[in-house]
């Protein structure tokens, strides 16, 4: 009978070919999934609450993140980050995928120095082409969470998979394009991180700069100055993007009406929103809806 550690040494040595197929799930926390369906075919677009891997082993399929397009051809890595909206459609019969999707609480366990300032990166490039190679190297990855993640007798599963976590970023993802560090110095990369963490949770409330820079306990202009340096885009723009986005996703797969729209995202009333809505985009919000349903 083989000890628990040549379970483990055999647990490690996997052939990419053979990926397991069954879901398998850690709490809320983790989750690896294979390709079905009933989970992938989001005909409307869906906000996401977990950041997401996807694997494309096979096939090929049009997805949407945040209302752009992709068209995603096998072998492609998808990287989707907490709080995008996506949907999927177009997909070929081949079609294999294999995901791996990580909650808030588990990346903050993790904790890998740097993931933050990859946020904006991946969070505006989330489909990167692979090479066979790299392919392959995603599948022993996603094998082995689930080889390791499915042994519920050892106690230390859950320090296992975070730093099998840390080994694969630090060897390998850091240096795919969606993965590559700015260069900017960590103290200001702190600031802009923190700065969409907080757009995230109050962009439907509160769309002035004064107001992050205050819980940042910094002044809007050096905040604006921060965000414009590291992203290319002003603190305005990325508050109006995370509106917009919102709005056009409400507007284009809900039976709101758009008095309630402009209610839920915390404009005064239907004309203001109107007026924003249009500065931003170019069209109305009736305009944007009737052009959807087309």
């Amino acid at each position: 009978m083989k000890n628990s550690f040549d379970n483990f040494l055999a647990s490690i040595c996997l052939d990419s070919t053979n990926i397991p197929k069954e879901k398998l799930s850690i709490n809320r926390d983790l989750a690896l999934i294979p390709y079905d369906e009933t989970k992938y075919n989001l005909a409307e677009p869906m906000k996401i609450e977990h950041a997401i891997i996807t694997v494309y082993v096979k096939g090929e399929a049009t997805v949407k993140v945040n209302l752009e397009e992709y068209n995603i051809k096998a072998p492609a890595l998808l990287t989707l980050m907490p709080g995008q909206i996506v949907e999927s459609h177009n997909m070929s019969e081949d079609l294999e995928v294999y995901s791996m999707a990580f909650s808030r609480r588990f990346i903050d366990i993790v904790n890998i120095p740097g993931w933050q300032q990859q946020y904006l990166t991946m969070y505006n490039n989330p489909h990167t082409p692979l090479s066979e190679s790299s392919l392959r190297g995603m599948c022993t990855f996603y094998t082995m969470m689930h080889h390791l993640a499915s042994d519920v007798e050892n106690p230390f599963r859950i320090q296992v998979l975070e730093n099998l976590i840390r080994v694969f970023y630090y060897g390998g993802i850091r240096y795919l394009p969606m993965g590559r560090e700015t260069n900017k110095p960590a103290s200001k990369n702190n600031v802009v991180d923190n700065f969409m963490e907080l757009v995230q949770k109050h962009y439907r409330e509160e769309r002035l700069i004064g107001f992050y820079a205050d819980k940042l306990c910094i002044t809007p202009k050096y905040l604006s100055k921060l965000v414009k340096e590291t992203t290319g885009l002003s603190a305005g723009d990325w508050i109006e993007r995370h509106v917009t986005l919102e709005a056009r996703a409400m507007l284009q797969s809900s039976d709101m009406t758009i008095q309630q729209i402009a209610t839920s995202l915390n404009f005064p009333n239907q004309s203001f929103f109107g007026k924003y809505f249009k500065r931003a985009t170019g069209i109305s919000p009736k305009q944007y809806r009737a052009s959807k349903l087309r």
